[in-house]
């Protein structure tokens, strides 16, 4: 059933500490645009242009960390409902998600009904943009869908996610030895499982300092994240680095359990491996 204003009013977030998460009022300022386009559509007053659905599908929010922040999987899931919404009401630009969107980064957006190009609508949590007294936020991208195992690519907002596959080569006949692999096609850990990982904490027995762990993981996501995008350049670790790291302990304060690190940490030091593999 279509949305209303007050599901958009009424929507809640979890947030997330201590891992990336969707600056709040850039989220919120997005929420604010569909909610008064929703209102306008059902006969109340128009505030400013209607939000179309290649406008959320392609909105870019500041990230935090160190302060809390909404859920980057909740508020992307709910995203994708508005912008199918949006679309069945008429509020795209193309006929469909498959079509050309907009520029990524920001760009003209063609008008509903035609008419001359003009500059997309103001707002903020649109682009990246400075922090009151400070440097700019790095912006999050929403990721664009990923291909199910043994199907048709997924369809992408701004075109073909993923370019056609050449024919398969025949299959030796069983028994036979076949092509040689370098490396399984699934791998053993993803960034974001070493973002939401979670470790039991100790009390009155030796434990791993907490802020020293989670500094190291951090090196850790960026690291496979450059790797499963075909940049070794940029990783900040290796399988070795993994295997001799030292974490100062805790006894009086709580730490992090070693027993589920150290496990942890050499599954991370094989899934390097497997990149580092001739």
């Amino acid at each position: 059933m279509p949305l209303t204003p007050a599901d958009i009013r009424n929507k809640q977030f979890p947030t997330v500490r201590l891992r990336p998460g969707y600056k709040e009022e850039d989220v919120d300022d997005l929420l604010d645009r569909v909610e008064s386009t929703l209102v306008a559509l059902q006969g109340g007053p128009q505030r400013g242009p209607f939000i179309t659905a290649e406008e959320v599908e392609g909105a870019r929010f500041r990230t935090t960390r160190l302060n809390p922040g909404y859920s980057e999987e909740e508020v992307d899931d709910f995203l994708d409902v508005i912008a199918a919404d949006l679309r069945a009401r008429g509020l795209s630009s193309t006929p469909g998600p498959s079509a050309a969107g907009p520029v990524p980064g920001g760009g003209p957006h063609p008008p509903l009904g035609g008419g001359p190009v003009g500059p997309p609508p103001a707002g903020p949590g649109f682009a990246p943009g400075p922090a009151p007294n400070g440097p700019p936020h790095p912006a999050y991208s929403r990721p664009a869908p990923q291909p199910p195992l043994g199907g048709p690519p997924a369809a992408h907002p701004y075109g073909p996610a993923f370019p056609p596959q050449p024919p398969q080569p025949p299959q030796p006949p069983q028994g036979a030895p076949g092509p040689a692999v370098r490396r399984e096609s699934r791998p053993l850990l993803t960034p974001e499982d070493i973002r939401s990982k979670q470790f039991a904490t100790t009390r009155l027995t030796t434990g791993y300092n907490e802020q020293e762990v989670d500094a190291f993981l951090d090196s850790a996501e960026v690291t496979l994240d450059a790797l499963l995008k075909g940049r070794p350049d940029r990783a900040l670790l290796t399988s070795s680095q993994v295997e001799r790291v030292q974490f100062a302990t805790t006894r009086a304060r709580p730490g992090y359990d070693p027993a589920q690190v150290d496990a942890f940490l050499d599954l991370l030091a094989e899934e390097l491996r497997r990149y580092e593999r001739p």
